[in-house]
């Protein structure tokens, strides 16, 4: 197959279950833990907002968006600024909360495989990448559900 040994940029996020591979280009920035400002108590994979760069931006739970279980502290948690992969100019960036530093990766097709594990509800794929099992998230989708969600909060407050 042509230009399947083309290396991909990817970063490795530690998550509390399964960790997730995600281009590289989709993560703005990475910081320590803090509490989120709780604004959508009708959405529980929706933390709330924090402000990053004189900007508020929400904050979601991987896990339990992707109906799997969510301990919100631990001494390792970290917010990723994640670029959105569509476009919106209203929030053009979202935080997801993650255990520990992101590893940078350099990847080939050929280090990645399917794996016979039933995915998620938010997962374009499960993998083992380099014999370490993995989930490809689908990102489109999260920020599909985000928005969606955001809309109803602020259409139920005016």
């Amino acid at each position: 197959m042509s230009g399947s040994h083309k290396p991909i940029s990817s970063v490795l996020i530690p998550m509390q279950q399964r960790p997730l591979l995600i281009p590289s280009t989709c993560i703005a920035g990475i910081q320590d833990y803090s509490r989120p400002e709780a604004n959508y108590p009708e959405t529980e994979w929706l933390l709330g907002d924090l402000d990053w760069r004189g900007t508020k931006i929400p904050v979601v739970s991987f896990e339990r968006l992707n109906q799997g279980r969510f301990a919100e502290f631990s001494a390792t948690n970290r917010i990723a600024i994640m670029h959105r992969t569509s476009k919106n100019d209203s929030l053009p960036f979202y935080a997801m909360v993650v255990q520990g530093i992101p590893q940078p990766l350099t990847l080939v097709r050929e280090e990645v495989r399917n794996s016979a594990e039933e995915k998620g509800p938010m997962e374009k794929y499960r993998i083992i990448m380099r014999d370490v099992p993995a989930s490809i998230p689908d990102l489109s989708l999260v920020e599909q559900k985000l928005t969606s969600s955001r809309d109803l909060a602020v259409g139920s407050c005016q």
